[in-house]
């Protein structure tokens, strides 16, 4: 849903350079945010689908540059090559997704989920207790509940790495070599179902359950990165999908620098409004060269 495909690249001209066999990294997992086709097995022999995943999309770091190279070398000004990447979306791909069920309610600073089970985000562990502690960058509030958060900037595939696997920035160290070029913010969530504006009903107008991103950097939020991203359906009846883009001339996407993390935050405000979440991703798109202006 709004994500790049994997493309093939053919560097097997007689003239190329030789390179390494790089193994491709695993496909997205399936979710109703990302569906993949079903296999024939799946009817006989059903998968459940993790509700916390970690992928990523082609192209990695390595191909990018390999390609670079191969446009180089059949005679393009070194500064136009990623240039071209950059017009055809060639980037690298962190995603990761959530298929936990949560309730944020307007006054009330606790997640709410189905059997009265404690809200958990299963990435407590992943970003620290100083980001979650009372000066943290995670530290919610009535109505206000982080959902989501991204790998660091710069989390890139390795082949042998197994799901999940984090390696937040470059084993070179060198940070200024990763640079977004943009992120896309998936949900699937609807409000309570009612109002007292019947007017607005199946609009976005006077909707008060919405969704907004953040940056959150050495466990605190990064002052000016938070904004709103999307809002729900007034008193929707069912659980709509939306796809945000958000490209280099966005204010948070501007301060974003390698090793940040791109946070999802659910809002309610005004009693009886609620957001209710079935899944949302957050894909973060980069590339190891700056951005050709």
């Amino acid at each position: 849903m709004g994500l790049s495909q994997s493309r093939a690249t053919d560097t097997s001209e007689t003239n190329a350079p030789s390179t390494p066999s790089v193994p491709p990294p695993p496909r997205p997992s399936a979710s109703r945010l990302n569906p993949n086709p079903p296999s024939v097995l799946s009817y006989f022999l059903p998968i459940p689908t993790p509700v916390l995943t970690h992928d990523h999309l082609h192209p990695t770091y390595l191909e990018i540059r390999l390609v670079t190279r191969y446009l180089t070398h059949l005679g393009l000004p070194p500064e136009l090559a990623p240039r071209i990447l950059d017009e055809a979306g060639y980037w690298a791909g962190c995603r990761r997704q959530s298929g936990k069920q949560l309730a944020v309610r307007a006054m009330d600073p606790r997640g709410h989920v189905r059997n009265g089970v404690i809200w958990s985000t299963g990435q407590e562990d992943e970003v620290g207790m100083e980001a979650r502690g009372p000066d943290g960058g995670l530290k919610g509030g009535p109505g206000e509940i982080w959902y989501l958060v991204s790998s660091p900037i710069g989390c890139w595939h390795q082949p042998g790495m197994t799901m999940g696997s984090t390696l937040p920035i470059d084993p070179d160290g060198d940070r200024q070599r990763v640079w977004v070029r943009e992120v896309v913010f998936e949900t699937l969530s609807k409000d309570q179902g009612w109002s007292n504006f019947q007017s607005h009903y199946g609009t976005y107008e006077q909707s008060y359950s919405w969704f907004e991103v953040a940056l959150l950097r050495d466990g605190r939020e990064v002052e000016g990165s938070r904004h709103s991203v999307q809002n729900n359906v007034h008193a929707g009846q069912y659980f709509k999908a939306h796809s945000n883009t958000l490209d280099r001339s966005h204010p948070t996407v501007k301060l974003a620098r390698p090793g940040d993390r791109f946070v999802l935050w659910a809002r309610a405000k005004y009693p009886g409004w609620s957001n209710n979440v079935m899944e949302a991703a957050i894909t973060v798109f980069t590339s190891p060269f700056p951005p050709q202006i």
